[in-house]
């Protein structure tokens, strides 16, 4: 029913978080589709995400969709789920159906592990994201009704009993919060009945532990499995465009080893940018002087000697690797207030960038923003008049097409202007044509479109 749908914050046909369009083929089997068919007269469309192996895909999605594939090279299961989504052809922001499924064959999905997922429970999945007052089902539980305090219907845990919530918080949330960093993953997982055991006996060996009884907050573990948060690598911006590497939470049993932050130029590659011996930092953080791009990987390595009968020569084992750098900063485009267009800001080799996606259906689009263009702030408390940088909308470039963004025209524009923390992408709108474009600032425009600021959490 229309009153079922799910608006969704971002646009699948723009391949936001990598969602690619979804053609429901035939079951190579028996010839039968997984999912309802939907012809070309209809008003929907499916779309699906997933396919890890993607480069374009995977640097889009959190670390706790990625990690895994990351560090499971060996794993043959490790890029086989999907989700799908059908959406309305004329307004794609509009799901009514969403699927979970699993790969075959390579392309094909599997109709015997293809399953519809009720409107319900994605609003307990949401509302799992929500923290939880430990008071509250403890005090539903005494009055006996779901709804006497007010709180969320929609949440799960609300009608947990305290043995229930006891024993998650004490043993799975605790096993789990040294893997997940998000609470509402480790809900989620504990409440689907996900093989904790099982996931938690590969974490204790690849992280050498030993015991698993968490040490007091203030002191550093000795092993992952002691300690209270995950271990975090990862790649950030310096003020000047270049990468910065960060680490966190490496427990003492790995720093024995004397490891060193290496960073390479994809997950794919053994091309080195640069490294950094960690010494005796468990925590912190170093500016390279390799230039910010897409695809960078961190990975956490020990160095060790092998002999042979004549010569020695050195190795290097992988004990951890981060999320690769996203050109985006994981962030989707910012829609263009009033039209069928939105800006994204993105690094090329440290600059700061500018990509428009425009709707093919918004076919005046160029005489519209003839007097329009993108400026390049530091910072989002600079006034619409202090860009450091800007381009008009007629000077971007066209960017080479995808037939999976093929409802989109993509263009882009590389400033002089280094990105870094703070700043941010405007799209200035204006009616009035401006003779002399030096006097760009004196003249009255509508800020129609503000991005994200560039690492703001």
């Amino acid at each position: 029913t229309p009153s079922e749908d799910i608006l969704l914050r971002f646009d699948p046909v723009r391949q936001d978080y990598g969602f690619r369009h979804y053609k429901n083929v035939r079951d190579g089997r028996d010839m039968q589709r997984v999912l309802p068919h939907l012809d070309a007269s209809s008003n929907r469309v499916y779309y699906t995400l997933g396919s890890l192996s993607l480069g374009s895909v995977r640097t889009q999605l959190p670390t706790y969709m990625t990690q895994d594939f990351y560090n499971a090279a060996e794993n043959p299961y490790r890029d086989l789920d999907r989700i799908v989504i059908q959406v309305d052809r004329a307004s794609p922001v509009m799901a009514d159906k969403v699927y979970i499924t699993q790969v075959e064959n390579g392309n094909d999905f599997d109709p015997d592990k293809t399953y519809e997922i009720s409107p319900k429970l994605l609003r307990q999945v949401k509302a799992l994201q929500e923290p939880l007052d430990l008071i509250q089902p403890l005090e539903l539980h005494m009055s006996g009704s779901p709804n006497s305090t007010g709180t969320n219907s929609d949440d799960p845990r609300l009608a947990l009993a305290p043995d229930q919530l006891l024993a998650h918080l004490k043993n799975t949330d605790k096993r789990l919060k040294t893997i997940f960093e998000e609470q509402s993953v480790r809900w989620l997982l504990s409440l689907a009945g996900y093989d904790i055991d099982a996931r938690y006996a590969v974490h204790e060996k690849t992280w050498s532990c030993s015991i698993d009884e968490a040490v007091k907050e203030n002191l550093v573990p000795e092993t992952l499995c002691e300690g209270h948060s995950t271990v975090k690598i990862e790649v950030k911006s310096t003020p000047r465009g270049y990468a910065r590497l960060t680490w966190r939470g490496i427990p003492r049993n790995i720093m024995q080893l004397e490891p060193t932050l290496v960073l390479f130029t994809s997950d794919t590659s053994e091309a080195l940018e640069t490294f950094l011996p960690l010494k005796d930092e468990a925590s912190g953080s170093e500016n390279t002087f390799v230039a910010l791009k897409h695809g960078l990987h961190p990975r956490l390595i020990s160095y060790g000697f092998s002999t042979g009968h004549v010569f020695f020569s050195i190795r290097y084992s992988v004990i951890w690797r981060g999320p690769q750098f996203d050109g985006a900063n994981r962030v989707i485009p910012t829609e263009i207030r009033g039209y069928n267009a939105s800006l994204q800001l993105y690094t090329r080799e440290g600059y700061a960038c500018a990509r428009l996606y425009i709707r093919k259906l918004f076919i005046d689009w160029q005489d519209t923003f003839r007097n329009s263009w993108v400026g390049f702030y530091t910072s989002k408390q600079d006034q619409d008049n202090e860009y450091k940088h800007y381009q008009w909308v007629s000077g971007f470039e066209q960017a080479s097409d995808d037939d999976d963004v093929n409802e989109y025209l993509v263009y882009e524009y590389q400033s002089s202007m280094s990105i870094g923390p703070g700043v941010q992408a405007r799209f200035l709108f204006s009616r009035e044509n401006v003779p002399i474009r030096f006097f760009l600032s004196w003249f009255s425009a509508s800020a129609l479109a503000h991005t994200i600021p560039w690492e703001e959490d």
